[in-house]
């Protein structure tokens, strides 16, 4: 699952963390990448929402902070079912602009370890060319063995180049076997699809859908968006079109399986 979730800030104004607890709680996704995470702000109570979020849902937890201000953090978080070694926020901070990044971490699951990149790109067009070759380049150099997923709110239409150029180098599982609307932002009239996930060597697309529940709606101007995906080795995947799978094969649902 991948969820921008607002600092917990819903569609009716109030900062309700429960919420967003709720929501990832009935998808019970396996491994999530949450943006727009709080640590000690006042505007949210001042509480470590990622660990909060954690605590909550019995899931491992790391966090890919880049904006410092006096009183706290904010940035990235990561969550997870299996246990997890951070690899390192890669900082995608663009002159000019805020400071964006990427929390690489390895999760060792007992079918081995794969990468998770949880990310949030910028809002112009030119920052999230560079922040998106940056992380191509850095990804391909330090991740080399590992399945590799990249989640996140890429601030970018499935037709941008910048879409274009991830769906390169890895899967994008909506596109591949996505079911009803892409939309994962909806505010003022517009309806967008700004989150993605995208999946590497190793892992088959099985299933992904936007989570459009009421309490959803209310929770964030975000929806989450959830897949899951399925272990195959480079054999499987060269044999089999894009939405076969080995049903011996374990699930993984990003939930990974």
């Amino acid at each position: 699952m991948t969820y921008n979730i607002h600092h917990g800030r819903g569609r009716d104004g109030s900062v309700h963390l429960g919420r967003i607890c709720d929501v990832i709680q009935q998808a019970a996704p396996d491994l999530v990448a949450l943006q727009e995470v709080d640590r000690g702000l006042s505007r949210s109570a001042s509480i470590d929402q990622g660990q909060t979020i954690a605590d909550a849902l019995s899931m491992c937890h790391t966090a890919g902070h880049n904006w410092f201000l006096e009183e706290g953090a904010y940035g990235n978080a990561f969550l997870s079912r299996w246990p997890v070694t951070v690899i390192g926020n890669l900082d995608l901070s663009v002159t000019g602009r805020e400071r964006r990044g990427c929390l690489l971490t390895r999760v060792h699951t007992e079918h081995g370890d794969l990468v998770v990149g949880s990310l949030h790109l910028g809002l112009f067009p030119g920052e999230r060319r560079l922040q998106s070759e940056r992380l191509l380049r850095r990804v391909e150099e330090l991740c080399t063995d590992d399945p590799v997923i990249l989640m996140g709110d890429f601030n970018t239409l499935p037709s941008s180049k910048i879409a274009g150029g991830f769906r390169e180098a890895y899967r994008d599982v909506f596109q591949a076997v996505g079911r009803g609307p892409r939309a994962t932002y909806r505010k003022w009239g517009l309806s967008l699809g700004l989150d993605y996930i995208y999946a590497g060597d190793g892992l088959l697309p099985l299933d992904a859908g936007v989570i459009r529940t009421p309490a959803a709606y209310l929770a964030s101007d975000h929806f989450p968006l959830l897949a899951r995906l399925q272990w195959a080795p480079p054999a499987v995947e060269q044999d089999l079109p894009d939405w076969a799978a080995d049903e011996t094969s374990p699930d993984l649902s990003v939930s990974l399986r």
